[in-house]
């Protein structure tokens, strides 16, 4: 690599003539490699596991929203992914990408420390960007990070600033699209790390210091949980009395202001919603105190496969059909639609649940194999609707053509609200079931009235 002053480091991001290395290429880390390849930087890509690796220079993605042709596209312009870490070596911008997690109720910063340790084992002695695009707890990036850097780096050279992540994976916002918070303690590792996200994103929006870039991506994902507990504990308390909450929320969202509609579901998963608010909530016990709706909306989101399995194993019994010997179709094991994503996913723990001796068929598009003794198939054409005791819709993918499976299924339990109660099958929705209930005996009196024999 050609020799180049020192103290150019902006020059370089600015004129995409800087080489870029990712820490970890995972969800966040191979969308954003590719990124930065197609606006001209050069980029290598290091993670520690070698089958991921192999797979990416043979030119077949696992991320759900990177195509094989996009990740062939940019193996062609340069991108270098590898699993040795001298693939990195003398970068003028490193991103840590890698996952973090909650264990026994402590924010598990392993792989952070990790690829921080790779990063000042590889870093030249020149001005280099490091920037946390992994969600941490805010602190982390001045508590781990920062530290471990300087362990082998020139504080004086090294420029550290905080990224928050905000992918929607299958969620049709393209990535350039949504603005990105860049927080720094320092104007010139904030001003580094805006002109290089701005290489391929609308707009950057700067804080004052990384603690509240950190807080800002904790506050995002806390704000959807909370919301999504309380529409959830309203579903048990509309059943109490003949109210739709479905309708309420729909009612509500015609107020210009001061509500957005969240929607009860089977509850939540994935890598971020059930993870990053624990972050927050660690934080405060560390400091002295608590958040207590933090704590209790995330112990009503994680009871809410339990709720679903009680009101299906109610909806069978009330058939005559013991739930444990009952024939039962799950549409959907991701933890969100149209993804294949299955971590901390509620349709799969749901669907696991059922499974008395095998007695669950799993349709998902999207999940090529998941470690569990389901059974799993590609689509509902591989299933026989007609003889199931109960079809469960637990992920509403678009893949899904509701119309065909209704249909073909005289009984459906739709946790998702996405199917009509004027359908061929005799429908029950989550935080409805009063209705159907009434559904279910006005067919009874039809079906009998239509059985009378006439004089």
């Amino acid at each position: 690599m050609t020799d180049r002053p020192a103290n150019d480091l902006q020059t370089r991001l600015q004129d995409r003539d800087a080489r870029i290395g990712v820490i970890g290429l995972g969800y966040v880390g191979l969308p954003l490699s590719l990124e930065f390849t197609n606006a001209g930087y050069s980029v290598a890509g290091f993670d520690i596991d070698t089958d991921r690796v192999a797979s990416l220079k043979e030119g077949r993605s696992y991320v759900d929203d990177v195509s094989d042709d996009q990740l062939l596209t940019a193996l062609d312009a340069g991108f270098t992914p590898d699993d040795d870490p001298s693939v990195v070596t003398d970068c003028d911008a490193y991103v840590l990408a890698v996952p973090t997690g909650i264990s026994n109720g402590e924010p598990q910063m392993d792989a952070v420390e990790s690829a921080t340790r790779t990063v000042g084992e590889q870093a030249g002695d020149r001005d280099t960007l490091v920037v946390v695009s992994s969600t941490v707890y805010p602190g982390a990036t001045n508590e781990v990070v920062e530290p471990t850097l300087h362990e082998h780096c020139d504080p004086d050279r090294t420029h550290i600033a905080m990224v928050p992540e905000r992918l929607n994976p299958g969620g049709g916002v393209p990535v350039e699209e949504i603005p990105l918070v860049v927080g720094a303690d320092d104007e010139t590792a904030r001003t580094a790390a805006s002109t290089l996200f701005q290489a391929f994103v609308t707009d950057t929006h700067p804080v004052d210091s990384v603690t509240t870039a950190e807080l800002t991506k904790t506050l995002e994902n806390t704000y959807r949980m909370v919301n999504t507990a309380l529409v959830n504990e309203l579903t048990a308390f509309a059943e109490r009395f003949d109210a739709d909450v479905w309708n309420a929320i729909e009612a509500a969202s015609t107020k210009p202001f001061g509500f957005q509609a969240f929607y009860p579901g089977p509850g939540v998963g994935g890598h971020c919603i059930p993870i990053d608010p624990q972050f927050l909530t660690w934080r405060a016990s560390e400091l002295g105190t608590e958040l207590s709706l933090v704590d209790e909306a995330q112990r009503i989101n994680e009871w809410m496969p339990s709720v679903v399995v009680e009101r299906i194993e109610h909806v069978l019994a009330e058939r005559g059909v013991e739930p444990c010997e009952a024939s039962i179709v799950a549409l959907g094991l991701a933890y969100k639609a149209d993804v294949g994503d299955t971590r901390r996913s509620p349709a799969l723990e749901i669907s696991e649940r059922l499974d008395h001796d095998g007695n669950v068929i799993a349709v998902d598009p999207h999940v090529d194999a998941v470690e569990s003794d389901l059974a799993v198939v590609k689509s509902t054409a591989e299933v026989p609707l007609e003889d199931a005791d109960l079809v469960v819709l637990l992920v509403d993918h678009e893949a899904f053509d509701i119309d065909a499976i209704t249909a073909r299924t005289p009984l459906i339990f739709d946790t998702r609200d996405a199917v009509s109660v004027d359908s061929d099958a005799e429908v029950v929705t989550l935080g409805d079931e009063s209705a159907a209930l009434k559904q279910s005996v006005k067919r009874r009196e039809e079906e009998q009235l239509n059985s009378t024999p006439r004089r």
